[in-house]
């Protein structure tokens, strides 16, 4: 990436919702993956398949935590980009579990807690955020959706009361929330004698939810559209308030099973791969390409000897890569 400060230019807010990074929340089946698969060109990172009653939504199953870096090595193609605009990451909890899994198999153990010191919680944390916010550095939006709990708060004064939270576990919800530009509460009201949906935007000590918007309204039709009026009057109101300019931006399921390699075929794959790196790059050139690789998806000094079956979807990883290489 090549840095001039000297071009430079002020930032510019779009009115719609392209490139902001949203979380939505909320009960079952109240209608979270429909409203963010209308998102503009969204692209459906589908940890859990909660897509199937959705025709036409473009969807990627995602079953590991590798999977999910693949993805992310695609989404710096400039073809890539001019087809989506906007990632949904389908649940936000499942996506930290599988990150947390993948940890434990690059390091062998079978519990975050083994690794000393509280490390494998900072290794677990690391990745996750990492990868998160390197979806919006490279220029999409983000979409995160998770479940609905009740959680008891004590407050500084030692009395307790109920509020309903994501369910996501305290580290990943940090990183989630602190990332987001819109935290929405959908929930279901009664209303007139008839049960709809409402998402909530101001939080309250009921329930979390935010905008970094000042003029976001406390509560919407959890509809998609009525998201983008919230947001875009928001906006405009803050526009005039500041003196500012704001750009007007207009506002099939792909999954295909992938080939799964044993671990003796990744091996024998990756032996291949690395015989035509050494081709390509000469042998003292190629080592360090590989060494560099295995460290990233391995862990510092380790090698491919080291690798158990256990390690398989690291190995993937190292595999994937070198293909980008050659």
């Amino acid at each position: 990436m090549t840095i001039d400060l000297l071009t430079i230019q002020p930032h510019q807010i779009s009115r719609d919702l392209r490139e902001k990074i949203v979380v939505i929340y909320g009960e079952p089946k109240v209608g979270k993956t429909t409203i963010a698969s209308q998102f503009p060109k969204a692209l459906l990172l589908a940890f859990e398949k909660g897509y199937n009653a959705l025709a036409g939504v473009m969807a990627q199953n995602v079953t590991k935590w590798a999977d999910f870096k693949k993805v992310l090595r695609q989404l710096e193609n400039a073809q890539v980009k001019k087809k989506f605009e906007t990632v949904i990451v389908d649940t936000a909890d499942l996506s930290y579990a599988s990150c947390e899994k993948f940890i434990l198999q690059r390091e062998g153990v079978d519990k975050i807690g083994d690794i000393p010191y509280g490390g494998g919680y900072k290794l677990v944390r690391d990745e996750f955020d990492t990868v998160l916010r390197s979806i919006p550095m490279m220029g999409y939006g983000l979409v995160m959706i998770s479940h609905a709990q009740i959680q008891t708060i004590t407050a500084e004064d030692g009395t307790e009361y109920s509020k309903t939270v994501p369910t996501l576990t305290k580290q990943p919800r940090g990183i989630v929330l602190s990332m987001a530009d819109i935290i929405g509460y959908a929930k279901s009201i009664e209303r007139e004698g008839e049960s709809k949906t409402a998402l909530f935007l101001r939080g309250t000590q009921q329930f979390e939810a935010g905008s970094r918007f000042k003029y976001t309204p406390p509560v919407i039709k959890f509809e998609y559209e009525a998201l983008v009026k919230a947001i875009a009057d928001a906006i405009e109101k803050e526009e005039v308030e500041k003196g500012q300019t704001t750009v007007v931006e207009k506002g099939v399921n792909l999954y295909a099973e992938e080939e799964q390699l044993s671990f003796e075929d990744l091996k024998t794959e990756i032996k291949d791969l690395t015989a035509k790196l050494v081709e390509k790059q000469g042998a003292n050139v190629a080592k360090k390409t590989m060494n560099n690789l295995v460290e990233l998806h391995l862990g510092k000094g380790r090698t491919l000897k080291d690798v158990t079956e256990s390690q398989v979807e690291q190995l993937s990883l190292v595999a994937y890569d070198l293909k980008q290489t050659l």
